[in-house]
This record gives structure tokens, sequence and C-alpha cells, in this order.
């Protein structure tokens, strides 16, 4: 027993050391980069955080926009700290509705053509509670801002009903459907790097990026929560400027950065209507895609692939058989893509699949997966509903949020103790 426990002994303390060293290693590799009022902000926070960031919105990190994104990152962990922290003092024994609030929004946004929430954030490799805990900070801080001014909400209801007689008065004039992404300068990122970063957005939103999931995390107007929808707006209470440059565009379609007294703003047209009639262009789909998985980029192999998915598609005219042909391919990839307005697809897509009646299926396109075709299985032809009192009534609270928030936060900013750790 003694000679077994001798042989035995070095390999138990090489393990021991082993694990020491481990511990000791994950210990230095994460580091309190800041901290709010005592409370830690780690490097691997801001490292989740902006893996989130990413993956939801699209935009691409690179070299140029690297440090400014950390900075940004950073300065949001900061802010949902104050917004937390505020939010539990102020809801005390509600918080646990707030976080059951939070997990319902995590699996809606997450599930939104049926699938398993977690299974889709793990796909994304975006730990549940990094989403979590944005989306609890947005719920306190909503709270806390209708809570705190109550009484300057109290004429919304009025005003949502004088808007509702406008648009009934003026149905025959030109309205639009806005949706934005409001920018101001904060403590990390000055006026000329908001500029910078609303440019950035821009050129990434025009190249696909996700309009409504970047208003969610950058936009400081209270329609962030609804991926910065704002309604429908008669046209002719619009200021003059910025008629002029909404007009022209069509559905889909975004504005370059537009400063508002020191505000940087950014529209996306979703619908418009002229004559009482609805834009073609709100005509929502339900599109599929079929792809056939081809890693090289020879010209000559993926006309062929091409060539292929024309003959295999000739006599197919519904999206099960479809599926069936996408599912024999193995790509892997989704096939179902979801119930879109036209407008809201990129570009290139949108004017692919616009011309499709229900069962047609498109030209075959190249991309970096492979080949695609797409067909179109439902086609619902936009209605002219007028929105009801709720929805405008919401519309003017979050006019008024983004101007009160912002206020406030910088408030709680100053109070707070906030020891930043790190250069970028």
């Amino acid at each position: 027993m003694q000679q077994l426990y001798t042989s035995a002994k070095p390999w138990i303390i090489s393990m021991i050391m082993l694990i020491v060293s481990t511990v000791a290693s994950a210990a230095t590799s994460i580091e309190v980069i800041a901290t709010v009022d005592g409370v830690p902000i780690t490097s691997h926070d801001l490292n989740e955080r902006r893996n989130m960031l990413i993956k939801t919105t699209g935009i691409q990190i690179t070299s140029d926009n690297q440090a400014q994104i950390d900075r940004d990152v950073l300065q949001m962990l900061i802010d949902d700290q104050i917004k937390i922290a505020t939010g539990e003092q102020f809801l005390g024994s509600q918080m646990q509705a707030v976080e059951d609030n939070a997990d319902i929004l995590v699996n809606q946004t997450f599930s939104q053509n049926g699938e398993n929430p977690d299974a889709v954030l793990q796909e994304l490799n975006i730990p549940r509670d990094v989403i979590k805990r944005k989306f609890k900070a947005d719920i306190l801080w909503a709270s806390i801002i209708n809570g705190r001014f109550d009484g300057q909400f109290s004429n919304a209801r009025s005003e949502a009903e004088k808007e509702r007689q406008q648009l009934e008065q003026n149905i025959a004039e030109p309205h639009i459907n806005l949706d934005e992404i409001v920018l101001l300068p904060e403590p990390g990122r000055n006026y000329a790097a908001t500029i910078n970063l609303a440019n950035q957005m821009v050129k990434a939103i025009r190249q696909g990026a996700d309009f409504g999931r970047i208003a969610q995390q950058y936009s400081v107007s209270g329609s962030a929560n609804i991926g910065g929808n704002i309604g429908w707006v008669l046209v002719k209470t619009l200021d003059p400027e910025l008629a002029d440059i909404i007009m022209p565009m069509q559905p889909g379609d975004i504005t370059d950065p537009i400063d508002r007294d020191g505000a940087i703003l950014i529209y996306r047209l979703s619908g418009k209507r002229q004559n009482g009639l609805a834009d073609p262009m709100e005509t929502r789909i339900s599109i599929t895609r079929l792809l056939y998985p081809l890693a090289t980029t020879d010209d000559a192999d993926r006309l062929e692939a091409a060539a292929k998915i024309k003959r295999e598609t000739a006599d197919i005219s519904t999206c099960s058989d479809l599926q069936a042909l996408h599912q024999s391919y193995g790509s892997g990839m989704p096939f179902d893509l979801g119930i879109l307005p036209l407008y809201s697809l990129a570009p290139e897509l949108r004017d692919l699949v616009a011309p499709l009646d229900t069962g047609m299926i498109s030209e075959v396109v190249s991309y970096k997966e492979g080949m695609a075709a797409f067909m179109i299985c439902e086609k619902q032809a936009p209605k002219l509903d007028l929105p009801d009192l709720d929805s405008l009534e919401l519309n003017v609270k979050n006019r008024y949020f983004s101007v009160l928030s912002a206020r406030y936060l910088n408030q709680l900013r100053r109070r707070a103790v906030i020891d930043i750790r790190i250069s970028f």
C-alpha cells in the first residue's frame, strides 16, 4: 500500500498543480475594467455584451471602429447597472415581475418564426442571462421614467386623440410610416464620433444589418423597445426639410444621418400612402429559401449548380415540395425565412422577390454559402388601417420619453461613483 501511495503521489501533485494553474490563468484572464458604485464590470462582461451587439445587429467590427464599439459597449454596461440599481430601489417588491417580463421578451425576440429561443441563442453564442439583463434594464428604465415623470405624460391621450382625428380628416393626404434611431453624444463618444457611428450604422443597414435591433441596442428614443417605429405621420405636419428628404424615398430606404439640435437621427421609411392608397411595398410575404451548398467560388461550378437548381425546380410550385428539395441538398440552413413586409428586405432581395406571385420561384442567385432560389408561400396585400388610439398614445409618450430619459440618465451618471480602469 505504501508503494502504491508513493508511486501515485507525484501524479496527484501534478494534477493539483495543473488545476491551480488553470484556475489562476482563468482568474488573470478576467479583470475588473470598471465599477459603478462599487459593483464591478469585468472584461468578460464586455466581451459577452460586444458579442451580443454584433450578433443581433449585423454591425461588423473593423480595426477602425473596434475601439469606439468597445467604448459604447462599456457605456451600455455602466448605464444598465445604473438603471437596474435605480429600478430595484424604485420598484422593490415588483422585481420578480420584472424578471418574468424580461424572460418573456427574450422568448418573443428570439422565436419570431416559431423557433426555440434557447436554441437560437445557443446558435448565436449569446448567453441567455446577457440578453435578459439588457431587457431587464430596459423594462426597469421605462417604469422609472413613466413613474417619475407621470405628470408630463398626462396629456398623451388627448394628443393621441387629436392626431387620430387629424389622420381621419386627411385620409387622402400623403402619410408615411417611419422608424427612427436617435443617437446622442455619450461620455465615451463625442459629437464627431457619434456622427461617425451613425454613418457606420447607415452603411451596415443598407448592406442588410437589422435596423430594429440596432435601434433596440443604441437608440435613446422611447421607440427603441419596439424597433424604432414611430408610426404613421401626416406628411404636412413634418418639418419641411425632413419631408423633402423622405418623400422621394421608397419603403425600406433609410436616410443619411440628420442633425437635429445636437441629436443625430436616422430614419427608415416603412410605408407610404397617397390618395388613400397603401404602398405595394407594405405587402407582407411568407418567404422561403432553397440553398444548394457550394464552397467553391469557381464561376463554372456555380453556373453548373444554378442550372441544376433550375432543372430540379422546373416542376415545383409549392413550398412543401421546395422544402423537400432543400432538405435533400443538406445545407443545414433554415428554409423558412418568416413573414415579412417587402420593405424590410435588403434591396437586392426585395427587387428579386417583389415581382413574384405565390408559388413562383425566383432566379438563382449566388451567396457565400452556395446557390439560392426563393419562393413566396403567401402574399398579403396591405390594408389601409389607421393606427388605434393606444398606438398613437404610445408614440406620443415615446416622444416625451426621449428627452426625459436622456436628462434623467445624465443626472444619475453624475451622482454615481464610476471608476473606469481601462482605456481603448
